[in-house]
């Protein structure tokens, strides 16, 4: 094999790899985020909902504090 075969191979090695990450790149572009949440519990303006406060959330285990974190529900809701 001469020397201009093995640098048109790793040309194509290069195209092809290339061509790999750009398909990657452009199919991982739509798993962004896009607002979409699991329970209704896990969004700020329901945490104070009936269905999302103790002890009816108890009974569905959806309460926003163990969804969302005690830390940061304690962080974000003001102490009554």
């Amino acid at each position: 094999m001469g020397e201009s075969e093995r640098s048109g191979v790793r040309y194509l090695e290069v195209l092809a790899r290339l061509l790999v990450a750009l398909a990657l790149t452009l199919g991982l572009t739509g798993c962004g985020y896009d607002g979409w949440i699991r329970y209704p519990c896990q969004e700020f303006e329901n945490w104070h909902t009936p269905e999302c406060s103790r002890p009816e959330c108890d009974v569905t285990g959806q309460c926003s504090e163990d969804l969302v974190g005690k830390s940061i529900y304690e962080q974000t809701t003001p102490n009554e």
